[in-house]
C-alpha cells in the first residue's frame, strides 16, 4: 500500500514536471539567432515591459485616452458603482481607472512594438559582440558605478537626500521597470559608445570654423564681433645670460627680418636666411588671447607683414598676420560644449554606418 502510494506520488510529480517544462517551452522560444547567440521571446517580453514602462509615446496616448468622452462615461459609471465616501477612496478609484486605461494602451502597442524591439535586440547583440571582441565592454563594476551616479542625481522625496543605487533600482522596480533589462540596455549602450570612440576617435576633428558656424547659427545677439587672426610666430633665441648689447643685436636682426617679409608665402624662405630662428604656425586665435602690447601690434600691422619685435624671457618674438576676420566669439566653456556636441553628432553618423556594415557581415537567422 505504501509502495503503491509512493508510485502514485512519483507519477504525479513527473506529470507536474513535464507540464511545467512544456509550459516553459511554449512561453519561451527562440525567435532569432545572431552569430550563434539566441534572442528569445522572453527577451522580447522583458524589453517590451521596459519600453512601455518608460515610453513617452505611451504617456502621450494615455493622456489622450484620459480626455476621451468614453473615459468620462466610464469614470461616472465607476463613481455610481463604488460610491466613494472620502477623498482617499476617490483617489484609489481614480488610480484604478488610470491603471486600467494604461493596460489598454499598452496592449494596443505591444503588437506594433514586437518588430521594432526585435531589431533593437539584434543590434544590441551585434554591438555587444563587437565590444567584447575589442575588450571595451562595460564591466559590472563600471555599470554599478554609473548607476550610482544616476541615482545620486535623484533625491529621496521624504529625506531630500540623494538616492543610493539600491533605492534607485527599487524605485525603478516600483514603476514596473524590469531592473535586469534596464541594466542590460544601459550596458549595451555604454559599450557601443566605447566601440565607436575607439574606432573613429582619430577621424573626428572639429575645427574652429565649424564651432564659429554653429555659434553664428544659434546666436541670440549676446556674442560680440571680435577680430581673429591667422598667425605664424617667429622666434629668435637669446641666451639667458646675454648682455644688453647682444639683446640689442638680436632686436636689430629681428627688425631686419621684419622689413624683408612682404607676405606669409615668403616668410619661411626669409626666416631660413636669418640665423638662430624658428617658425611656428599658431592657427587662428582671437587678439584677446595675447598681452596688450602684442594685441596692439596685431591690430595695426598689415596682413602678410610681421609685427614689431618683442623681447621675452625666451627670446625675441614677431608675429606674422596671414589673415584676419570678424567673428562671433563665445566664452571658452560654451565653445567647448559646442565642439563636443558637434563631435557627438559626427560619432552618431559614423556609428550608424558602422552598425549597418556589421549587420551585413553578421549571420542573422529569424525564426
Amino acid at each position: 500500500m505504501i509502495f503503491r502510494s509512493f508510485i502514485l506520488a512519483t507519477a504525479i510529480s513527473l506529470v507536474l514536471v513535464f507540464t511545467t517544462v512544456s509550459q516553459a517551452q511554449n512561453t519561451t522560444s527562440i525567435v532569432a539567432i545572431v552569430n550563434d547567440e539566441p534572442i528569445s521571446s522572453h527577451d522580447i517580453n522583458m524589453r517590451t515591459r521596459l519600453y512601455l514602462a518608460n515610453s513617452k509615446d505611451m504617456r502621450e496616448r494615455l493622456k489622450k485616452k484620459l480626455k476621451e468622452k468614453r473615459t468620462q462615461q466610464l469614470w461616472q459609471k465607476m463613481i455610481e458603482e463604488y460610491r466613494p465616501q472620502s477623498r482617499q477612496e476617490a483617489q484609489k478609484l481614480q488610480k484604478k481607472l488610470v491603471n486600467r486605461l494604461k493596460r489598454e494602451v499598452q496592449g494596443s502597442m505591444k503588437g506594433k512594438l514586437k518588430k521594432k524591439i526585435l531589431q533593437e535586440l539584434v543590434d544590441e547583440r551585434i554591438q555587444m559582440q563587437q565590444a567584447n571582441k575589442l575588450g571595451v565592454a562595460l564591466t559590472d563594476e563600471e555599470l554599478d558605478s554609473r548607476l550610482e551616479q544616476i541615482a545620486s542625481r535623484n533625491k529621496n522625496r521624504k529625506t531630500g537626500k540623494p538616492l543610493s543605487k539600491e533605492e534607485f533600482l527599487k524605485s525603478l522596480s516600483a514603476m514596473g521597470i524590469p531592473v535586469r533589462e534596464f541594466r542590460n540596455r544601459m550596458k549595451a549602450k555604454g559599450s557601443w559608445i566605447r566601440v565607436v570612440r575607439r574606432k573613429f576617435q582619430f577621424q573626428v576633428n572639429i575645427g574652429d570654423k565649424e564651432v564659429d558656424r554653429m555659434i553664428g547659427a544659434s546666436s541670440n545677439g549676446k556674442e560680440k564681433l571680435k577680430t581673429v587672426y591667422k598667425l605664424q610666430r617667429v622666434k629668435i633665441a637669446v641666451p639667458v645670460r646675454a648682455s644688453e648689447r647682444d639683446k640689442a643685436n638680436k632686436l636689430l636682426q629681428a627688425e631686419k627680418l621684419r622689413r624683408m617679409v612682404k607676405s606669409c608665402q615668403h616668410l619661411k624662405k626669409a626666416v631660413s636666411k636669418t640665423g638662430a630662428t624658428s617658425l611656428e604656425s599658431l592657427g587662428t586665435k582671437p587678439g584677446s588671447s595675447f598681452p596688450h602690447t602684442v594685441r596692439a601690434y596685431l591690430e595695426n600691422v598689415a596682413d602678410g607683414r610681421l609685427t614689431p619685435p618683442v623681447l621675452t624671457s625666451s627670446g625675441v618674438e614677431l608675429y606674422a598676420v596671414c589673415d584676419r576676420k570678424k567673428r562671433k566669439i563665445a566664452d571658452a566653456s560654451k565653445r567647448l560644449a559646442i565642439k563636443e556636441k558637434l563631435r557627438q553628432q559626427e560619432f552618431e553618423i559614423l556609428a550608424r554606418r558602422y552598425l549597418q556594415d556589421l549587420r551585413q557581415e553578421a549571420s542573422i537567422e529569424y525564426r
